[in-house]
């Protein structure tokens, strides 16, 4: 009568060991794709992660550096479901709500990423990248779209403005808080301070093209066109993104650059 009983017991220890094995498994996977997307070794990275969430459907973890790896190599449908995915498993993961948010605004929808930013800074009020990201979101929604003679949305830029002044006050020199209110400058016609601040931006941050391009911007329309094409000349030297560089040989163009 007890032999059933000796023999469920062995199979219980089975079944733990076999979990055992299938855990570092897993974490043998999240090591390998952490690393691999340290390195920027973005397809190691998907495989080793797509995997660990394959075994472990319910680690929101894998599912977070799934969903890094995806926006590095710009699948950014596929990172918004990761990050989403984290969320539904860990609600009050700040850093997914930021990703997340992060995500939305590079597929161009910066309502969204308002409501995750600010879900994010519900967690954690003190990150300056988050107060950052939501300035910069306000930015965007303040500028006209279309008619680039209407002028941008007054409450939208004083939202974008203290987003910046909060991420100033957390972290001192913030490159990125840096060039945000120095596009607030140029928006509100005060290129001197406009130039002040980008050339702040650009000792903290010096190989920084969107410092440099606004800094070009902020020049013109001050009517330094001489600074303005030294300017645009180095924005144009640290390989910017094709759409970026565009707009920068047509600005130099315009001028009159050499």
């Amino acid at each position: 009568m007890r032999k059933p009983l000796i023999l469920v017991a062995a199979l219980l220890v089975l079944v733990l060991i076999a979990c055992q094995g299938e855990t570092t498994d897993v974490d043998d996977l999240l090591e390998s794709g952490r690393a691999h997307l340290d390195a920027g070794e973005y397809p190691e990275a998907i495989a080793d992660l797509e995997a660990a969430v394959e075994a472990n459907p319910g680690s929101s973890e894998a599912h977070f550096l799934l969903g890094q790896a995806y926006n590095r190599t710009d699948d950014l449908p596929r990172a918004k479901n990761e990050f989403r995915t984290v969320l539904a498993l860990d609600p009050d993961n700040a850093a997914a709500h930021h990703n997340l948010g992060v995500t939305y605004f590079q597929l161009q929808d910066p309502d969204a990423a308002v409501a995750e930013f600010k879900a994010a800074l519900e967690l954690e009020p003190d990150d300056p990248d988050t107060h950052y990201q939501l300035g910069a979101t306000y930015l965007v929604l303040a500028l006209p779209r279309t008619d680039t003679m209407v002028s941008p949305d007054p409450q939208l830029l004083e939202q974008a403005t203290a987003e910046f002044k909060t991420a100033l006050e957390l972290e001192e020199n913030m490159p990125e808080a840096l060039i945000g209110m120095g596009n607030i400058y140029i928006q509100q016609a005060n290129y001197t301070t406009a130039i002040e601040v980008l050339q702040r931006a650009i000792t903290q941050a010096p190989d920084s093209s969107q410092a440099y391009y606004a800094l070009g911007e902020a020049y013109a329309q001050n009517g330094d066109t001489a600074s303005a094409c030294e300017a645009y000349s180095h924005f144009l030297t640290l390989n910017p993104p094709p759409a970026w560089r565009a707009q920068g040989e047509q600005m130099m163009s315009t001028l009159g650059c050499p």
